[in-house]
């Protein structure tokens, strides 16, 4: 019977009503159809029992407190005639379908779960393909049933137990909705249960709970963005009154569902991108064979999705929580903030790039990381994970005050707590638990002692004392294996401490007392400090907790056996740690901190190899100090070898002027990894890792001095300019091109025998002597000319009779010409023996592996961009314009802008500030061109040597020039900061005591002896010049010198110190009158004598002098010549001893970040 228009007007009206859940308006509605359609009886009375139902939700009590309103409906009462009308409904399918659904609604709302399911069909998206008419179209109400039932079921097979089934049922609506075109167009009622049934499907999909284990990462995302479809950006109207119950923090809970899925896939290193429309995915496999454009594109497109997520949840979890009491945790924010850092441990991990980023890249992550954890903070109440994450990325931006503000807050409040623990018995369990705290201050002394100086030094004495007072005083935990000792007389409590935490703290505060003992300046407590430091490196190896192969640990003990002269035993332990086959252990859990969790790094990162480059430096240095010099030149070369082939270690077309001739040969068939073509393994390291690999080349070129002669380490000085420009680029920027060599320039001629121009392009010098070449030397060293361009420094060879300079050693170690002809022999065959290909395997096969040549490399080759010119540096003499003018020139931010995966992740690196970047690599230039000035003046080719420290003034004066812009306080130009290198005062003393040291060589002790005090003036604890002004104060003392030079005094053309500190005291031999009586005579050589004395005693106490060999053989010669002759000898026989375990050179220039590996 068809309907008439006022019908079809009412039917109308109650879709709208029903669907817009106007519940008030359905019943007159229901009569009104009831009288113009009485054939539509199955219509009217769904929408009647429809109208009850939420009426009786409306009315329902929402506490069982609560008592119920009288007037509730009867529910039951609807079952009866609903039923009946649903089995006779024949002809209006979708009103049927309304019927089934009002049916198994009322069973659930009555909490009749089983009768409900029983209710439905299977296959909610077959019912509606079923229910659509010849037109193909389903009316607004039939939608929203179709979703309310499947929502319906599924929740109720979940009340029942069965939520695989609830999934599946759940699942069954999602190719519908698919279909639909607009979801964000449809009615209220549909959005709400369809938000709703989504919310569910989307919690089981959560890749991170147990009930998304087995689900496909794109189907989860799939229902992810059709839930987001419905919000339509959040915007969708709120639960309707009987969606209430049981659906608060719904939308909380699923964008934290989102989140975490969205983690997921970035710890599995897939690759997503997001679409709102559609959403694409490069899952898995597929990421392998994206273009760059489209990889670039994707990960960009994944940090934005993942940013949009983090912000919308957060913003929720912050409306929404409520400020703890004291006696309460927030552990949702605690997790929050978790989870934040499991992220952004990736995100500024090295599997992401600042590109890959966005603006701002890795700065920009942790500036965003901080500003969430401190909005974090403000829901909670004195929480120990917010505090230990703002420590870690305080850290990582290198703002290190700030961080170890947050880490002495996070001291103070685990001290109380177990302080009040040991007393009451009772854990706080908000508390970390004594893993993650003694590795949060494992870390913190690691912080302290890599990047910190003195003052740094003894603060991580401090946090050492502390973990041993923790170590005594765990606190009870609620764990399974809690050992709990409580006497009648005693509340002394302990728990269970996992090993590898037990061994982490051991090694912290072995490392702690080696870094006070190298710095401190009781020289009595020198001794004692590394004895302890020492025992507790031993216990961190004990075989009970389980990390006796611990490469920090090893390389710790090395080093400081090394300095308490224990050559033997380093040795040992350095071996130990090459054919130890252990990850190192700078990996950090949740927490940011070193974790025990899985070590299997990525291996295109070569994260065990790098950290093995200062071993094997540290074994080249002990074997010089067994004058075992050609297993010490194979041993450098290990550190390169290990990377097998050279092209993963300096890149595509780079390789060549790194590595000799046979290993470029050798290794053209080795298959080439993935990310080969993108960055060279030097590129991704940071500054630390490049300076240890200068440092191994600059003990590479030592031992060529040693084992050939200087002139063949003059020859292959260039080599250390070129590695040091593939390694840092051009430092001076746009202030000077620097005179660096180039691969590409023409191979000049032999050395031997060749007049060349000097690196300085200046006329050459009239200062040039006596040369020998060693035999061999030119063809042992082929790959080192090869890397020489025009830049090259000269080495102007006019005579072969002379013999180079010998070994710095004051007691010369027992090698003679036969062992310099089995050197030579050893590396001339290395050049020969192109089949050669062994990987070193264990320190015992360094001796016969073969050795990589550091050099020069392509112009192209920098890694870095020249920085652009300052434009505001002006003279000194100058006034800036005032603030607001329009010639005000402008000025480079230094700050650093807003930049710990899975928890076995490396740390990222700390991104330091501009100009604390520039003064290493310019300190490190500085320390290079002081070097090679050092080789000229041993080759006697002095001009070349001033030229060489011309190049380090200009370079420190730039430095000064920067530092000056950024604060004008003394201070700023005497610290060195945190990110390593020398400060400004350190530089200019390293010039002057260099330029004395060349006056010496030159036979003008006057002059040295003016450049000495300049540098005393600047630093006046220098080692260098202390030693070489206390020799010319006794010269003068024993009258070896006058003390007043016989001529006019010469002066060299130098700039006046910036700092006008006066020096210790001031020699007598200076002052402005000649005094021509013996009296003032005599008491100008005691004045230099005890001069040198005084400077001397006070070196050796010194963390810098006590193990100088040079200073002690000067003080016993001061104590000659004072008379004190027992003194004397007892000084003398500790030089014989210094001596006797001395390497070629310092052990600190071994670990550029002290004792931490």
């Amino acid at each position: 019977m068809p309907e008439n228009e006022k019908a079809l007007r009412y039917i109308a009206q109650l879709d709208d009503a029903r669907c817009n859940a106007r519940w008030d308006t359905v019943p007159e509605l229901a009569r009104k159809i009831e009288k113009h359609a009485p054939h539509r009886t199955c219509l009217y009375l769904t929408a009647r029992a429809e109208a009850e139902t939420a009426a009786y939700i409306r009315q329902r009590p929402t506490t069982p407190e609560a008592p119920s309103p009288p007037q509730a409906p009867d529910l039951t009462k609807l079952v009866s005639p609903l039923t009946e009308a649903y089995d006779r409904e024949t002809t209006h399918r979708e009103d049927a379908f309304a019927a089934q659904v009002a049916l198994a609604y009322i069973h659930f709302t009555l909490g009749e779960h089983g009768m409900a399911v029983a209710r439905f069909p299977t296959d909610f998206s077959e019912t509606a393909t079923n229910l659509k008419g010849d037109d193909g179209q389903l009316s607004s109400w039939t939608q929203t049933c179709i979703v309310k039932g499947a929502y319906l079921k599924g929740y109720s097979q979940e009340k029942a137990g069965s939520t695989a089934e609830a999934t599946k049922t759940y699942e069954s609506v999602l190719t519908y909705l698919t279909s639909i075109p607009s979801l964000v167009n449809t009615s209220v009622q549909f959005r709400s249960w369809g938000e709703t049934l989504l919310a569910r499907l989307c919690i089981f999909s959560d890749l991170s709970a147990p009930t998304g284990a087995d689900v496909d990462p794109e189907i989860a995302l799939r229902t992810f963005q059709l839930w987001l479809r419905l919000l339509d950006n959040g915007k969708a109207p709120q639960f309707s009154n009987e969606l209430q119950d049981g659906q608060a923090g719904i939308r909380r809970t699923v964008w934290k569902a989102h989140y975490n899925t969205l983690t997921i896939i970035l710890q599995r290193g897939l690759l997503y991108a997001g679409s709102p429309d559609l959403p694409t995915a490069l899952l898995g496999a597929g990421a392998e064979h994206a273009t760059e454009e489209q990889y670039l594109t994707a990960r960009l497109q994944q940090r934005s999705e993942l940013k949009i997520v983090e912000s919308v949840y957060e913003a929720l979890l912050l409306r929404e929580t409520r400020f703890p009491k004291a006696s309460e945790n927030n552990e949702e924010m605690d997790g929050w903030a978790e989870a934040v850092m499991s992220n952004w441990r990736i995100l500024c991990g090295p599997s992401w790039t600042d590109e890959e980023l966005g603006e701002g890249g890795k700065s920009a992550v942790g500036r965003g990381v901080l500003d969430i954890l401190y909005r974090a903070a403000t829901k909670s109440y004195h929480s120990t994970r917010i505090l230990r994450h703002l420590f870690v990325v305080h850290a990582s931006l290198a703002e290190f005050e700030l961080a170890f503000k947050a880490f002495d807050s996070y001291v103070e409040i685990v001290s109380r707590v177990k302080d009040r623990v040991e007393k009451s018995g009772e854990e706080d369990a908000g508390l970390d638990d004594d893993d993650m705290v003694l590795r949060t201050a494992a870390e913190a002394i690691r912080i302290l002692c890599r990047f910190g100086s003195h003052e740094e030094s003894e603060k991580a004495k401090e946090v050492g004392e502390l973990i041993e007072k923790w170590l005594k005083q765990q606190t009870p935990a609620s764990r399974p294996g809690t050992a709990t000792a409580e006497g009648e007389h005693e509340k002394k409590t302990e728990s269970v401490v996992s090993p590898r935490a037990l061994a982490i703290a051991y090694r912290a505060i072995g490392i702690s007392r080696s870094q006070w003992a190298r710095m401190t300046y009781e020289a009595t407590a020198r001794s004692t400090l590394q004895a302890q430091a020492a025992q507790a490196l031993r216990t961190a190896l004990s075989p009970e907790y389980k990390d006796s192969n611990n490469l920090e640990t090893l390389y710790a003990l090395g080093l400081l056996l090394a300095e308490m002269r224990d050559v033997s035993g380093a040795i040992k332990v350095v071996k130990r740690a090459l054919a130890s086959h252990s990850q190192p252990d700078n990996l950090r859990s949740a927490g940011g901190v070193a974790s025990e969790g899985d070590t299997d790094d990525d291996e295109a990162n070569y994260v065990r190899e790098r950290k093995l480059i200062p071993l094997w430096h540290l074994l080249a240095l002990l074997l010089t100090a067994k004058s075992d010099f050609s297993t010490a030149v194979r041993t450098c070369e290990a550190a390169f070898d290990q990377f097998d082939d050279p092209e993963i270690l300096f890149g595509k077309s780079q390789h060549a002027e790194y590595r000799s001739e046979h290993l470029n040969e050798s290794s053209t068939s080795i298959e080439k990894p993935r990310g080969s073509t993108k960055k060279a393994l030097v590129d991704r390291m940071a500054p630390f890792e490049k300076e240890g690999i200068l440092q191994v080349k600059i003990t590479d070129l030592v031992l060529l001095e040693t084992t050939d002669g200087t002139t063949a380490a003059v020859d292959a000085s260039m080599e250390l300019l070129s590695l040091y420009k593939r390694l840092f680029g051009d430092p001076t920027g746009g202030h000077k091109k620097m005179q660096l060599p180039s691969a590409t320039d023409g191979v000049p001629q032999s050395p031997a025998g060749t007049v060349k121009g000097t690196v300085f392009r200046r006329r050459k010098s009239t200062l040039t002597r006596s040369m020998s070449m060693p035999p061999g030397t030119a063809s042992s060293r082929a790959s080192t000319a090869a890397t020489e361009g025009p830049g090259a420094p000269a080495i102007h060879v006019t005579d072969t009779n002379n013999k180079p300079n010998g070994h710095h050693h004051l007691f010369h170690h027992k090698h003679d010409s036969t062992h310099r002809r089995s050197s030579l022999t050893l590396r001339k065959k290395k050049t020969n023996d192109s089949n050669v290909t062994d990987k070193p395997g264990s320190p015992e096969k360094a001796a016969t592996e073969p050795v990589v040549d550091g050099h020069g490399s392509d112009k192209s080759s920098s890694p870095e961009q020249p920085l652009r010119t300052i434009a505001h540096n002006i003279p000194h003499d100058s006034q800036p314009q005032p603030a607001g003018h329009e010639n005000q020139p402008p000025r480079q931010d230094v700050r650093l802008p807003a930049p710990f995966p899975r928890f076995h992740y490396s740390t990222p690196e700390p991104r330091f500030p501009v100009l604390q970047e520039r003064k290493l690599k310019i300190s490190l230039l500085v320390d290079v061109w002081l070097f090679i000035a050092g080789l000229y003046t041993r080759a006697s080719l002095f001009e070349d040597a001033r030229g060489a420290v011309e190049e380090a003034y200009k370079l420190t004066d730039i430095l000064e020039s920067e530092v000056a812009q950024e604060s004008s306080s003394a201070r700023a130009f005497s610290e060195r900061g945190w990110g390593g290198g020398k400060s400004v005062e350190e530089l200019w003393a390293d010039i002057y005591a260099t330029r004395g040291q060349i006056s010496q060589a030159e036979g003008q002790p006057h002059e040295a002896l003016t450049h000495f005090e300049k540098s005393l003036s600047h630093n006046p604890d220098h080692p260098a010049a202390i030693v070489g002004l206390a020799n010319i104060l006794l010269d003068i003392y024993s009258q070896v010198i006058p003390a007043e030079p016989l001529g006019s005094l010469k002066v060299p053309n130098t700039r006046p110190s910036p700092n006008k500190r006066a020096s210790t005291a001031t020699t007598s031999a200076y002052s402005a009158g000649h005094a021509k009586m013996v009296g003032p005579e005599e008491l100008n050589r005691l004045a230099a004598r005890d001069r040198a004395y005084s400077l001397l005693s006070s070196l050796t106490k010194l963390g810098t002098g006590w193990d100088c060999s040079e200073a002690w053989y000067a003080l016993a010669r001061a104590y000659e010549e004072g008379g004190q002759i027992d003194r004397a000898k007892g000084v003398l026989w500790w030089c014989v001893e210094l001596e006797d375990t001395k390497a070629l050179r310092k052990w600190s220039s071994v670990g550029v970040g002290g004792f931490v590996l």
